[in-house]
């Protein structure tokens, strides 16, 4: 009997390890969708959440299954507003291309994998200023779409490390 018990505590650890994940991912859902002044594009927003949806599917992808990314991607949509489906589709294209690369990424540098969150986030944030675009048959400004660009990149090396941390801490 005590084995029992000690078995399900371990489970019930490891779900609460793994369901932060999940809560930090919300977090950085709700951080993309703050108003910066200076930063605002409108409809398209920093990419916060890029930045968690990144990081996990190089270094656990067992926890975001395509299924998980679709839902953050229509949560993202309809609480901020956005064209229904856009975010949706640019997270899985984002998680299918970097689960094809992500043996390559494994074995870099955080450096390096920084520089293909630049290119993620750039193409991301690419796709829906086109996306708006049409949409709307207006051109969107260059000025605050790079600037949720570069916003993003550079926080990218403060969540890494983070992380990186935690992700060590689910081995244990």
């Amino acid at each position: 009997m005590p084995g029992l018990f000690y078995g399900l505590s371990l489970t019930l650890m490891q779900a609460a390890k793994f369901g932060l994940v999940y809560l930090m991912l919300i977090v950085l859902m709700f951080l993309s969708m703050i108003d910066i002044p200076v930063f605002q594009a409108g409809e398209i927003r920093q990419g916060f959440l890029l930045i968690g949806l990144y990081f996990w599917t190089i270094y656990r992808p067992h926890l975001l299954p395509y299924p998980v990314i679709f839902l953050l991607g229509i949560f993202t949509d309809l609480l901020s507003g956005a064209l229904l489906g856009l975010h949706a589709f640019c997270f899985m294209v984002l998680a299918i291309i970097i689960r094809g690369q992500r043996r390559y990424l494994l074995g870099q540098s955080w450096q390096m994998v920084w520089a293909g969150f630049f290119v993620a986030v750039t193409i991301t944030q690419g796709f829906q200023a086109l996306a708006y675009a049409i949409t709307s048959s207006a051109l969107p400004n260059l000025w605050p779409l790079s600037a949720n660009i570069i916003l993003a990149s550079l926080f990218y090396p403060l969540f890494h490390p983070l992380f990186m941390s935690y992700n060590h801490y689910l081995n244990e």
